[in-house]
């Protein structure tokens, strides 16, 4: 029979059985040996918005909804405008809080993540939701989720200083954020590769900005490190959806849902062809000459312009 695995090999997720289900004994854990006070008592509230997130997250599209018609009202409001806003302090501190927290999710989330691939394999950090048994990664998981709707403050600063907003930079926000919210009363093993992939890139990318925000110098070879992370990190989650789907459809226990490793699927395999596309067409595509001799030239871009702090180029510009 199709997809007869067992839901989930180590213990069951979707169950209200007690706070007591989580061990304090931090040690047996990889990472920290000891958890903050905000980490110990997510135990009492998780499960209230684990099954919250699980019964309501379809509100993420109600959001993206909102997000998307907002974005093309300013922008059509902005056009009125001969200048846009400088918010150069706003954003450096925008994203300077943003950079910090990946950074602390970073350092909470990825010794599991490394910890599980050492010592059982890359199968086991696809296929085994062993992280949920750590309330301090639960609480870091749940984060990140939330973190998405924070996220999409990103565009309104591009927005409001004027700058060029590309399709990929909304279409990715909205559809991370929906799939996070998706998946995540699910608890699949997936989400390991997910969270920690999108911690550590988004620490360099805040980072980035933050400084640049700054006038800080930067080699441009780190905007195009950048781009090609987000496109290996779209490759990684595409192999670990179609090795983990691959174990469905054989019978092979591995903790997540159907339904979750097929939008997976879906999800990673777009996103890897829209940074493709926007990596070819920014860094690839050589300048042309019309024939009144005016140059053609696409300028670098991914989501915020060099003078806004962003990786956003003003593409189709002549001169």
């Amino acid at each position: 029979m199709l997809f007869n695995d067992s839901r989930y090999n180590n213990h069951h997720i979707i169950s209200r059985i007690g706070a007591k289900k989580w061990s304090t004994n931090w040690q047996k854990f990889s990472g920290f040996p000891f958890a903050f006070k905000f980490e110990d008592n997510f135990r009492i509230t998780h499960e209230d918005k684990q099954e919250w997130l699980r019964d309501h997250w379809h509100y993420s599209i109600y959001i993206s909804l909102v997000y998307v018609i907002l974005v093309h009202v300013l922008q059509n409001w902005m056009k009125s405008r001969e200048k846009g806003y400088n918010l150069r302090t706003p954003l450096a501190l925008w994203s300077t809080g943003l950079a910090i927290f990946s950074i602390c999710g970073t350092i909470k989330c990825l010794p599991e993540f490394i910890h599980i691939l050492w010592t059982k394999g890359i199968f086991a950090s696809f296929c085994e939701s062993c992280y949920y048994e750590d309330i301090r990664l639960v609480f870091w998981y749940w984060l990140f989720v939330i973190s998405k709707v924070a996220e999409l403050g990103d565009t309104f600063f591009i927005i409001f200083r004027k700058q060029k907003l590309i399709k990929l930079h909304w279409i990715h926000h909205c559809l991370t954020l929906c799939y996070s919210w998706y998946v995540y009363a699910d608890i699949p093993a997936t989400a390991r590769w997910m969270v920690n992939m999108n911690f550590v890139i988004h620490s360099l990318m805040y980072t980035y900005y933050a400084l640049k925000a700054v006038r800080f110098s930067i080699h441009p070879m780190v905007a195009k490190f950048i781009t090609l992370s987000q496109i290996l990190q779209m490759i990684f989650g595409f192999y670990v959806n179609i090795r983990a789907f691959q174990f469905k459809i054989n019978g092979v226990p591995c903790d997540l849902s159907v339904s979750v490793v097929t939008t997976g699927l879906g999800l990673y395999y777009l996103f890897f062809m829209l940074f493709v596309n926007f990596f070819i067409r920014t860094y690839l595509v050589k300048p042309f000459k019309y024939s009144n001799g005016q140059t053609f030239q696409a300028i670098h871009y991914c989501y915020r312009s060099h003078n806004n702090n962003q990786i956003i180029s003003k593409n189709n510009k002549s001169e």
